[in-house]
């Protein structure tokens, strides 16, 4: 009798080849829903954060003291580090960016309504005597006692007059707890408001009153988009059901336009070339001046950024965007992750620097021949921009 002899290394390797080519890829279907699953659960976190944030305000209100000032400033700024991850979806034909109508019955549009910026700060508060250049010409809200500070004046308020004139969001919430920065920018100091402002000073009672409302407007305005977003909600139902082209097209848009257009060009070169505030010095056009957060506003961008191409944000971590592309052409892949990590390395170069945003922007022009580590990060920024462009056409994507 013969016997047959059953190599079983072979079949091992016969097996794996075998599962290898009937393993399915990375579906389009599940880069979507997991792009939906992180955008849901960081408005959610923003939302939360920003919860206590008004819990702290609100202590501090019943009770101004000069501790309880500090506190409220700390609130804001982990509250806002977590805001920051959520700007990658702008410009997604999503709800933050799109107006209510009958094509389009989830459209909230409130971008605007909580991040708008350069503020002309008489446009709400008092402002120093000859900062009128770049603070306004306003008699402020809080200075007017004729109107009654509610929710829909704030709505109804904001960027009436100009796009400067913000009374609505993070900035104006900034602003009542800082003030108006008018150190220089070698001084490294932020905006110096006192706690009297909340007790004794002119209009004490009407500034607390704008700080409450304009923060609970806030939280209403996150609240939205943690709903429409949640499973089940109006846009999410949407989004998921959209074809797989049109809604990779809007996720990774995100992404294309905060590295190539916003952070890069208006967030970063606007104010490198600015001259409006102190001396000169541009400060006034920074992303978050009063506080002196800029720095960390650019960092925590990119980090989102970086969460839309790669598929993650905390504990969240699937199918991305860059694994479509490695799929299909590694080399490109390989180029989109080296200008990823060109790009965050040169925006952590910038917010572990041992000198300010507004001091670095005074060292640097937009058409400097060497550039010092903010046009080198724009620089970064419009590459990585470029490159998900170029990721994107092998998808059969065109963002331009």
């Amino acid at each position: 009798m013969t016997r047959t002899r059953i190599y079983f290394p072979f079949i091992f390797i016969l097996l794996f080849a075998l599962q290898s080519c009937t393993e399915p890829g990375t579906s389009r279907e599940e880069v979507i829903s997991n792009y939906a699953n992180m955008v849901h659960q960081s408005y959610s976190d923003s939302y939360q954060n920003a919860l206590a944030m008004q819990k702290t305000i609100g202590q501090f209100l019943e009770n101004p003291t000069e501790e309880g000032l500090k506190m409220a400033k700390s609130s804001w700024l982990e509250a806002r580090d977590i805001y920051g991850k959520t700007e990658v979806y702008r410009e997604t034909n999503s709800p933050v960016d799109v107006e209510y109508s009958e094509t389009n019955p989830w459209g909230i549009a409130n971008e605007g309504q909580m991040n708008a910026w350069p503020i002309d700060e008489s446009y709400i508060d008092y402002a120093a005597e000859g900062t009128e250049a770049y603070a306004g010409f306003y008699t402020s809200v809080i200075g007017d006692t004729t109107v009654h500070i509610t929710p829909e004046l704030l709505v109804d308020l904001n960027e009436k007059d100009t796009d400067k004139s913000i009374s609505t969001g993070w900035h104006a919430i900034e602003f009542l707890l800082w003030g108006q920065d008018n150190t220089l920018p070698e001084e490294n100091m932020p905006g110096m408001r006192q706690f009297s402002d909340y007790t004794t000073a002119p209009n004490a009672e009407r500034r607390g009153q704008y700080l409450e409302v304009v923060t609970a407007l806030l939280i209403a305005d996150l609240k939205k988009l943690v709903d429409t977003w949640a499973v089940g909600g109006a846009y999410r139902t949407i989004f998921e059901n959209l074809d797989t082209e049109t809604a990779l097209t809007q996720l990774v848009n995100g992404a294309f336009f905060l590295a190539g257009d916003e952070l890069s060009s208006e967030r970063m070169i606007a104010p490198v070339d600015s001259t409006d505030g102190v001396d000169g010095s541009g400060q006034e056009d920074e992303h978050s001046c009063f506080a002196d957060n800029t720095h960390r506003d650019i960092y925590v961008n990119m980090v989102g950024i970086n969460n839309v191409i790669f598929g993650t944000y905390d504990t969240i971590s699937g199918p991305s965007f860059y694994d479509l592309v490695l799929e299909v052409d590694k080399k490109q892949a390989n180029l989109l992750k080296q200008a990823a990590d060109k790009a965050m390395t040169s925006v952590t170069v910038i917010a572990d620097h041992e000198q300010p945003f507004d001091y670095l922007i005074t060292q640097e022009t937009s058409s400097d021949t060497h550039f010092g580590p903010i046009m080198q990060s724009v620089a970064a920024l419009q590459e990585l921009g470029n490159e998900i462009s170029v990721s994107a056409n092998i998808l059969g994507i065109n963002l331009r």
